[in-house]
């Protein structure tokens, strides 16, 4: 079986201004083979270019600029433009110093040059909800968020072993 995997992260803060869908954005392709990502073109999407079972990974760090309410930020996958099945994954911010991160993660076939997307959604639009990379002092950034997948059977093989 050919090695295919990804990570995948952004290091730019990802606030939606409303409360449609958004699709995330990734701006560095930290390890990567047998999948297709390019930033400048089209940094939300990830092209699959061997078909297989993966498993896909989505790590977003929540945070929110103001506000007191607790508040949501739902995270959840795409593939071809149309949602995953109970891939959405849900996190209440309360204050604007919380942050956390929550993990979204599938098991499933993929063909080749299918499009995945990360997609999220804030419940109010004017408290900076969203995605935030942190950049502590004398230590690695912590990106907004880590994208992960690899595959774990090629795709002509998925009957029982």
């Amino acid at each position: 079986m050919s090695v295919s995997f990804a990570q995948i992260s952004s290091t730019e803060d990802q606030r939606p201004k409303d409360t449609k869908p958004t699709i995330i954005t990734l701006n560095q392709n930290d390890a990567i083979s047998g999948v297709e990502h390019t930033s400048d073109e089209k940094p939300g999407d990830i092209r699959i270019t061997e078909s297989g079972v993966y498993v896909v990974i989505a790590a977003p760090q929540i945070g929110r600029t103001h506000g007191t309410e607790p508040r949501y930020v739902d995270i959840w996958l795409r593939k071809n433009g149309s949602d995953i099945p109970h891939s959405n994954v849900r996190l209440v911010i309360r204050t604007k110093d919380s942050k956390n991160v929550i993990v979204n993660q599938t098991m499933m076939p993929f063909n080749r040059d299918d499009i995945i997307n990360i997609v999220m959604s804030v419940e109010v639009a004017d408290e900076g909800l969203g995605l935030e990379t942190i950049r502590p002092q004398g230590e690695p950034v912590i990106p907004s968020i880590i994208f992960s997948m690899h595959k774990i059977k090629e795709y002509g093989s998925l009957t029982s072993d």
